[in-house]
């Protein structure tokens, strides 16, 4: 009786050291919810952007919450009968049960009423998205999508038709600036003072001086103040001024870039014969799109995103690093525009026990 006793005290002991599953888990869901997060937002803005290619509306969902929990429940008993007089009478049991529960619970919120209007019809403010430079992101391509305007010189309007046609300049200012920042000249800094963030970029070339042909061509074409060491971005359109002391950029908002790419989508010929879709528009020059998506009847065998509208394949291959670099920027301008500001966050209630 009292081996028995030890034997099933020792197996119950040792239950709830196979029970912690929290420590194990974390390493592998932590990257798989962002991979699987990540690969869902690009598939539905690409699916978005497909649709208004048609004229449908866009529809978003917001994940504003994921939380998964485990539970890990067992029993063990055990036990020894033994007969000192007859030993084939001598038997030992041992019976167990195990329970694992996963449930993961999302929080999706579809991107409607203020929030939409807030997310996806306001302009972007430059202190909101300026600071990308910085980090890196490069700057024609931010803004070939969020500005309609730099200073005097226009981009063009995305919903123009065969007039929509912008400055000739604008795609050769983009490229002075990029020279710029890639050298090194080109700076972003914010200045916060109380509620109000206030934000500069500076042409500084004293360490490049290879590069101050090109800011002169920037300050030339914004008609600015070539004595300036900072100049300050507002939001707003250019006035008649010879020696500007600001640059106004006037900025889209959020459904205004994604009208901007859907637009130049490559869409089936027979859908155009079929006028499901007027034909694809060109800037002047006809550079190449911010995002080249492509289409086809059947799913490509590997892509950076695709999505399947109306039994037609649509993608952006994964070989195309400037469409994916763009279409990275387009996240992460949603990112922005989708923060909580004027939502309340969602309420989720968790079981303890």
């Amino acid at each position: 009786m009292r081996r028995r006793t030890l034997l099933g005290s020792g197996l119950v002991a040792g239950l709830p050291g196979c029970t912690s599953i929290g420590p194990t888990r974390l390493d592998r869901d932590q990257l798989d919810y962002a991979r699987v997060m990540a690969e869902a937002g690009k598939r539905q803005t690409l699916f978005s952007l497909v649709r208004m290619r048609y004229g449908e509306p866009p529809s978003f969902l917001a994940i504003r919450q994921v939380v998964s929990g485990y539970t890990m429940q067992g029993t063990v008993q055990a036990g020894v009968n033994a007969y000192p007089s007859a030993s084939t009478s001598t038997f030992g049991i041992a019976l167990g049960t195990a329970q694992y529960t996963d449930r993961p619970t999302f929080t999706l919120n579809p991107v409607s009423g203020e929030q939409f209007v807030e997310a996806y019809l306001r302009p972007f403010a430059p202190a909101d998205v300026l600071p990308l430079i910085q980090g890196g992101i490069p700057v024609d391509l931010l803004f070939r999508l969020i500005a309609q305007s730099i200073g005097p010189i226009q981009n063009t309007h995305p919903l123009g038709g065969p007039n929509r046609s912008g400055s000739p300049e604008f795609l050769r200012l983009l490229a002075r600036l990029a020279k710029l920042q890639e050298g090194g000249a080109l700076r972003v800094r914010l200045h916060r003072h109380k509620a109000q963030t206030r934000v500069y970029i500076a042409l500084d070339t004293r360490r490049t001086p290879g590069l101050r042909s090109l800011a002169a061509d920037v300050f030339g074409l914004l008609s600015l103040d070539p004595a300036l060491q900072e100049i300050e971005v507002i939001y707003g359109v250019a006035q008649d001024q010879p020696r500007a002391r600001e640059i106004p950029v006037l900025t889209r908002s959020l459904l205004n870039v994604l009208y901007a790419i859907a637009a130049e989508i490559e869409l089936p010929d027979e859908d155009v014969a079929a006028r499901r879709a007027p034909a694809t528009l060109r800037e002047p020059g006809n550079p190449r799109p911010s995002i080249v998506i492509r289409s086809g009847p059947s799913q490509p065998s590997r892509s950076y995103a695709a999505v399947v509208v109306g039994g037609t394949w649509y993608w952006v291959e994964d070989t195309d690093f400037p469409s994916k670099l763009a279409f990275t920027i387009l996240e992460l301008l949603k990112s922005i525009a989708e923060g909580t500001r004027g939502s309340a966050p969602p309420v989720l209630t968790i079981p303890a026990g």
